[in-house]
């Protein structure tokens, strides 16, 4: 069986600590399995983001990068600020919790570092004028090398 290089990279970077988006709400889906991942009086069963939420949160993060480049806010901010807000949003919403990935709970850093590379190969599919050359080439570097070791 033939695994696509993007499924791959798109694994990985869930693994390595995928998706970091803001929410302000724990919403709970009746007919999803609730995980409990409180400590302390207040306990809060949280959902675990599925394929197709985590799929809408890169997307949104990926809408933030490139509207923020085109009122030319500086490349580190605009990443950084999409990134986060795709961390927010995990880590709120579904307390770091995602389905693909099972019952670990993913730390602050692995969602920002999942959700940084998501961005990153999103943003030079949307806007790639918005992305610059050298950043651009960093990460494809980076992937060839993710997907050689693989």
């Amino acid at each position: 069986m033939k695994i696509s290089p993007r499924k791959t990279f798109l694994a990985i970077s869930i693994f390595l600590g995928s998706i970091l988006l803001s929410s302000c709400n724990s919403s709970l889906k009746p007919d999803s399995k609730p995980t409990n991942t409180s400590s302390g009086i207040n306990e809060i069963n949280f959902i675990p983001a599925t394929k197709e939420e985590m799929n809408l949160y890169r997307q949104i993060s990926i809408s933030y990068f490139c509207l923020s480049r085109q009122a030319e806010v500086e490349f580190p901010q605009s990443i950084s600020i999409a990134s986060n807000n795709f961390v927010l949003i995990v880590s709120r919403k579904h307390g770091g919790l995602i389905e693909e990935i099972g019952d670990k709970k993913l730390t602050t850093e692995q969602i920002y570092n999942g959700s940084y590379l998501q961005v990153m190969e999103g943003a030079i599919k949307v806007c790639p004028d918005q992305v610059p050359e050298e950043d651009k080439n960093k990460f494809l570097k980076a992937v060839e090398q993710l997907n050689q070791n693989n």
